[in-house]
């Protein structure tokens, strides 16, 4: 009877010992997933990790970003986000895209950053958040000669009217009365094409864009009457990432400081608008 008991016993410690062994390892799954959250929350510190810093841009935005005549993309954008890579010690990659898809892009995490003269609204800053870097305003552009005798935004009413889809000109656009048709485009230089083929009587664009076309092409587009609706730009962040946030404001400071924004400005405005 005892070696009976003996064996059940031992048979007992066996199959306690066998149900242990085959426990999950919880510990070692739980530290896994606390350094996954960590890897896939933290951008600034991956950014610092590839070396790399992706910026979407839509490149259909003279001055700001575009392509030039050997097709490389160029502009004020460009050119300030190449001077705040290099103070946060990383390359910059930029990724061209729609305009009408960018925020989704961002939270889609295609890319790091938005750097293409977006406006920070009220209706942006519930989705994102903003670094502001500048002020852009609105102005009317029309074709040279000014056939409408247009002089102001209010002129526009009766009129047939092109801006950017998404923008903060179709915005402003939307805000005048009167205007006969309110056509939309995906860029800029489809509504310019547009506007000299005489299929738009006018186009509400931002500041620096439709001062570029006058500049740039003085025997089909001016613009007229004075600027509207200036509000600040931003580099639009995703919300959460605030170490991002802090780096790109020390960032944008610093080339303040040191003449690099500048520089920049004086090049693609002949002004310097760091102070503004």
């Amino acid at each position: 009877m005892k070696k009976v008991i003996q064996i059940l016993i031992i048979l007992a410690v066996a199959l306690m010992a066998t149900a242990c062994g085959t426990q999950p390892k919880l510990p070692e799954q739980s530290k896994s997933d606390q350094s996954k959250k960590v890897t896939e929350g933290n951008t600034f510190e991956n950014i610092k990790k590839q070396g790399v810093l992706k910026i979407a841009v839509d490149d259909t935005f003279p001055p700001m970003e575009y392509r030039d005549d050997q097709n490389k993309l160029v502009g004020f954008d460009i050119d300030l986000a190449n001077a705040i890579s290099k103070e946060l010690g990383v390359k910059v990659e930029f990724i061209p895209t729609a305009w009408d898809g960018i925020l989704p892009g961002l939270d889609a995490k295609r890319y790091d950053v938005i750097m293409s003269s977006m406006n920070i609204t009220d209706e942006r800053k519930q989705k994102v958040d903003f670094v502001e870097y500048m002020k852009l305003g609105q102005v009317v552009a029309v074709k040279t000669g000014n056939p409408q005798k247009i002089e102001s935004k209010e002129d526009l009413s009766g009129k047939i009217v092109g801006v950017q889809l998404g923008s903060t000109s179709e915005s402003a656009a939307k805000e005048i009365k009167g205007i006969k048709e309110l056509k939309t485009y995906n860029g800029y230089t489809d509504v310019f094409n547009d506007l000299g083929l005489g299929r738009l009587q006018g186009v509400i664009v931002a500041e620096a864009v439709g001062r570029y076309y006058k500049t740039t092409k003085p025997d089909a587009f001016d613009v007229v009457g004075g600027t509207f609706q200036s509000l600040p730009v931003g580099i639009a962040v995703r919300k959460g990432d605030v170490e991002l946030e802090a780096a790109l404001q020390k960032a944008i400071k610093t080339v303040k400081d040191n003449g690099a924004y500048t520089e920049v400005s004086k090049k693609w405005f002949g002004t310097d608008k760091s102070k503004e």
